[in-house]
């Protein structure tokens, strides 16, 4: 997975234009297993945008048209998840009315089903998302998600470079904060690299809080991301 992503990287930072990286990102998922993807813009539980998406043929303009996003669960869920998450997991734990039941029936009838989520927190209130999900009868490759969750991250960090969004303090990273922030690249928990390191689990937290800062992202995964872009922690 880790030579994967890093594959990935590597060839995204080359790119130099967001139509070019976006193919190159919607290639990777599909070798995931994933051929339905959409890259939205959310705000007050509604989808405001769309810069673009791969759907069967007539699915996007009948969720359009229905506004469908007024009752999808997962445009519900967005703004309050802080990670990936399986759309199975927001109907298990939400009583879903006869319009959503009806809604997601009718999805699967149109190929798209068995999705993941991956919210993209910026600034203010608004939300972007990439929702992936299957057109065929078969199941979500769940052992892959952290490597999907890492090309959509080096996607949207891509993005924003491209678009000169991107702001980095500049402020290096210390001795061992780089030590936990490879570990982190390695998949280790906290009290993993605690062990590793022969220091408390605190002490990791407070070393990648610093480096999440630092970095200007706002979790683990894309600081593992943007540190492997920058060279920070090696392959």
């Amino acid at each position: 997975m880790t030579f994967l992503l890093e594959d990935f990287i590597s060839s995204s930072q080359s790119v130099r234009a967001a139509q070019d990286l976006q193919t190159l990102y919607l290639d990777a998922v599909e070798r995931e297993g994933f051929q339905n993807a959409v890259f939205a813009k959310a705000r007050d539980r509604r989808i405001i945008g769309i810069p673009w998406l791969r759907f069967p043929a007539g699915y996007s303009e009948s969720y359009v048209a229905n506004e469908w996003d007024k009752i999808d669960p997962v445009v519900h869920q967005i703004h309050s998840a802080r990670r990936p998450f399986a759309w199975t997991e927001v109907c298990e734990r939400t009583k879903l009315t006869t319009k959503q039941k009806a809604f997601l029936a009718d999805c699967r009838a149109m190929g798209v089903h068995s999705g993941i989520t991956i919210p993209l927190h910026g600034p203010g209130t608004d939300v972007d998302l990439i929702s992936l999900s299957l057109r065929d009868e078969k199941s979500v490759p769940t052992d892959r998600l952290p490597l999907v969750y890492g090309l959509t991250v080096q996607y949207r960090l891509r993005l924003s470079e491209l678009n000169g969004e991107t702001q980095y303090s500049g402020e290096d990273l210390t001795t061992k904060e780089i030590e936990c922030l490879q570990w982190c690249k390695e998949g280790k928990t906290n009290w993993e690299i605690g062990e590793i390191l022969a220091i408390s689990e605190k002490t990791v937290e407070f070393h990648l809080s610093n480096t999440i800062r630092k970095l200007g992202v706002s979790n683990r995964m894309t600081a593992v991301v943007k540190a492997i872009q920058r060279g920070i922690i090696s392959i």
